[in-house]
C-alpha cells in the first residue's frame, strides 16, 4: 500500500527547529484533534515508524490530524533533519532544552492546525520526553499514550549498565526524570501507559513505578501490559485501540 507521504514541514520548538510531517484525514473539520507522534532515541536506524504510525492514525480516525515529530538533532532516512543534539541514546537527550523545545513545538502546531484537543503518543524515549512535557507544561495536552518507556532515568541507566556493561551508562548526566514531575501534571489529562511483559530495555516495573506515583498524585492514569511483547511495540493493533479510545 502506498501510503500518503505526509505534508513536510519544521515547527519552532525552543532554540530548534524540528522537522515534522503531517497527515490529514479526509474528513477533517476546521478545529480537529491534533496527534503528534513522537519517537524513541533510535540508537541503530534513523527513525521513521513515527511516520509510519501518524499515517495508519490519520487513515484509521475522523477529524485528526497526526503529525510525525523529528526529535531534536535526528536525521530520519530521507536526509530531513531537526535542529539539536541528539544525545547517545543513554538517557542524556530527556533534559529541560529538549523537554521545553518539544513542548513548544507541540504549542506551535497546536496554533498552526486550530486542534480542538492534543494528544500525544510516544514511544520508548520520546515517552520520556512526553511524560517530562506533561510534568513542566500541564496544560498543552489533553491525551498521551506512552508505549515502552521509562520514568526514572538514573534508576534506567542503572538497569542498563546491569544488562550491558557498557560504561556510558554509568556517571552523571544532565537530565529530567519524569517520576520526578508527578506532581505537576494536570489531573485533567488522561494518561495511558503501555509496556511489553518480555520489555527487557524498558521492563513493566518503570512502567509500574509511575502509574503507582501518579494514581497516589490524583492524576487520570492507566497501565495497560502487553503479554509477550518486547520493546518494539509501538506500531500494534493494541497501541491503535488504545489511542482510538482515547480520541473518542
Amino acid at each position: 500500500m502506498n501510503r500518503d507521504p505526509g505534508e513536510p514541514s519544521t515547527v519552532q520548538g525552543g532554540p530548534f527547529r524540528p522537522y515534522a510531517r503531517a497527515f490529514r484525514n479526509e474528513k477533517t473539520s476546521d478545529m480537529p484533534v491534533l496527534v503528534v507522534v513522537i519517537h524513541g532515541d533510535a540508537p541503530l536506524n534513523p527513525p521513521e515508524y513515527h511516520y509510519v504510525f501518524a499515517a495508519i492514525v490519520a487513515e484509521t480516525f475522523t477529524d485528526v490530524v497526526a503529525v510525525g515529530l523529528l526529535r531534536p538533532g535526528y536525521v530520519d532516512p530521507q536526509g530531513n533533519t531537526s535542529e539539536g543534539e541528539r544525545g547517545e541514546a543513554v538517557g542524556d537527550s530527556f533534559h529541560a532544552t529538549n523537554t521545553d523545545a518539544i513542548a513548544e513545538a507541540i504549542a506551535e502546531l497546536k496554533k498552526r492546525w486550530n486542534a480542538r484537543r492534543v494528544v500525544v503518543a510516544a514511544h520508548s524515549g520520546g515517552g520520556v520526553l512526553t511524560a517530562n512535557v506533561l510534568g513542566r507544561h500541564p496544560d498543552l495536552v489533553d491525551g498521551a499514550l506512552l508505549v515502552s518507556s521509562i520514568y526514572d532515568v538514573p534508576a534506567w541507566r542503572a538497569h542498563m549498565f546491569e544488562r550491558t556493561g557498557k560504561p556510558i551508562f554509568q556517571g552523571n548526566i544532565e537530565t529530567l526524570s519524569p517520576i520526578e514531575g508527578v506532581a505537576g501534571i494536570s489531573d485533567q489529562v488522561d494518561i495511558v501507559l503501555m509496556v511489553g511483559s518480555d520489555d527487557e530495555i524498558a521492563p513493566p516495573r518503570f512502567s509500574e513505578q509511575f502509574d503507582k506515583a501518579a494514581r497516589e498524585h490524583g492524576k487520570k492514569v492507566k497501565l495497560i501490559v502487553l503479554e509477550g511483547e518486547g520493546h518494539e511495540t509501538f506500531i500494534r493493533k493494541a497501541v491503535g485501540d488504545a489511542l482510538g479510545e482515547m480520541l473518542k
